[in-house]
């Protein structure tokens, strides 16, 4: 799960560099509330992934696909598809043909 944690770091990481520090002065309060609900939608996917409530790889992947797929959440500029290569490069996956 050790691999699982460093996916869900990159992607808070993603969030607190990219997100936060972009945000227009006058908007700052309502923009990053905004984006702090999304923090907690990872933060308990974080707290599952703690408990070791996820048995297989497979279920913190799922989770993390209804994450980026949730219709309620604003584009937060973070990317399923990089977040998929970067899951592919960490579990040594390899496409076949």
């Amino acid at each position: 799960m050790l691999k699982c944690e460093f996916l869900l770091l990159k992607v808070y990481h993603h969030l607190e560099s990219n997100i936060f520090p972009n945000i227009p002065h006058g908007i700052y309060v309502t923009k990053a509330s905004q984006y702090l609900g999304k923090l907690r939608k990872l933060d308990i996917i974080k707290k599952k992934l703690i408990k070791d409530n996820y048995c297989k790889v497979q279920d913190f992947m799922e989770a993390m696909n209804k994450f980026f797929h949730d219709p309620r959440r604003e584009k937060l500029h973070l990317n399923q598809r990089e977040f998929m290569e970067n899951s592919k490069k960490v579990f040594a996956i390899q496409e076949t043909n």
